[in-house]
């Protein structure tokens, strides 16, 4: 979890490509509000996918989840099946922000999660990705997402990463 435009979506993904564990990954941004059947039907997905590949192991990753009312229940009850059951499904859960997150966090998953923040880029990670310069990490800040539209501050001003 962490502010937007950190790079938590390029992060889940380049960890998909890059391991050996075979996933998926579905982002909650254009799920219909309060579709929490949603989150039980990709993750139901993900259990035949496991069943039909006859692999150990699975990852589901699901982004943005904090646009999904009620979805700390579901997950609650979906992961403990899956304990219950000695299925190796791997979930990765992503948002926006820990207050948003935390807002539809009325299900303890005390002992089920692993929380991992990313922060805005620091000066360094900014210099090395982009080449910037001090003073533009002061005036732009660490948002890579923006990274590439600061050779026009106009456009730059006006970009909206939602």
């Amino acid at each position: 979890m962490g502010p937007r435009q950190t790079g938590k979506t390029t992060l889940v993904n380049q960890l998909l490509q890059k391991i050996s564990i075979p996933g998926i990954y579905q982002s909650a941004d254009a799920v219909p509000a309060g579709n929490v059947f949603w989150l039980e039907q990709i993750w139901e997905a993900a259990r035949v996918k496991i069943n039909r590949l006859s692999s150990q192991e699975f990852i589901l990753v699901v982004d943005e989840i904090q646009k999904i009312p009620g979805w700390s229940e579901m997950v609650k009850k979906l992961w403990d099946e899956d304990t219950r059951n000695g299925l190796k499904l791997k979930v990765v859960l992503s948002g926006s922000s820990r207050l948003l997150i935390q807002t539809g966090l009325t299900e303890s998953l005390a002992g089920r999660f692993e929380t991992i923040y990313t922060e805005h880029w620091s000066l360094l990670e900014m210099q090395t990705a982009f080449g910037w310069s001090t003073d533009q990490y002061v005036w732009f800040g660490g948002y890579p997402g923006s990274a590439g539209l600061i050779r026009d501050e106009e456009r730059w001003k006006q970009y909206d990463p939602r």
